[in-house]
């Protein structure tokens, strides 16, 4: 484990100071400092609520985990989310998976910032932006009747293996985000590499 996630796993247990944390973890006052304001810039560390009792004039600080910080290193999501799919498919039929995941991915669109312009380009930028932002590297290609979106880091790979039409969720995603019809087109032969085709020969919703 390094500094941070010893200082984050310690904090999540009880708030500490920072001298108590340098006790702790056998490492200078620097080193903690460099640590806990990158864990509060990246919202996983507050600072302390708690006062000590007994201390004359002002009290050392105290941090604490921040609200959100429990799953931060969790490796659960993927393991979760496949039992999520195969059950979902299993009692309710291929067709009804499918039509969950299209709405889940309008759903995800629908918390896109929509101020600001509404052109095809714009919606487009702003729907790549998000998705990189949870992981993806995603470029887009001008194609024939539209732009080829491809990404080459899917942040849900390991599920896209295991149930292709997980894609179809990312196809309603972009749909919904650009005003303009989505449809898959990934590659999972080998290294997996999705790609979206949006059509732009048809009027923008």
């Amino acid at each position: 484990m390094s500094t941070k996630s010893d200082i984050l796993d310690l904090l999540r247990r009880q708030p500490l100071t920072v001298a108590q944390l340098c006790e702790r973890l056998g490492v200078t006052r620097n080193a903690v400092n460099v640590q806990l304001k990158q864990l509060e810039a990246e919202g996983l560390v507050r600072r302390g609520t708690q006062k000590e009792r007994g201390v004359v004039g002002k009290p050392p600080s105290t941090f604490e985990a921040a609200p959100g910080s429990e799953d931060i290193a969790s490796a659960a999501y993927r393991a979760v989310l496949l039992a999520v799919l195969s059950a979902t498919k299993a009692t309710s039929g291929p067709e009804t998976l499918r039509d969950i995941l299209e709405k889940a991915g309008r759903g995800l669109a629908a918390s896109l910032d929509d101020t600001g312009p509404r052109d095809f380009d714009s919606r487009l930028r702003k729907a790549m932006a998000m998705v990189d932002a949870l992981g993806a590297s995603t470029e887009a290609v001008p194609q024939p009747g539209g732009i080829m979106v491809r990404n080459y880091s899917c942040p849900v790979g390991g599920a896209v293996r295991e149930e292709p039409c997980v894609c179809e969720a990312m196809a309603a995603f972009f749909s919904e985000a650009t005003g303009c019809p989505a449809s898959e087109y990934c590659l999972r032969e080998d290294r997996l590499i999705c790609q979206y085709f949006i059509r732009t020969d048809l009027p923008v919703a």
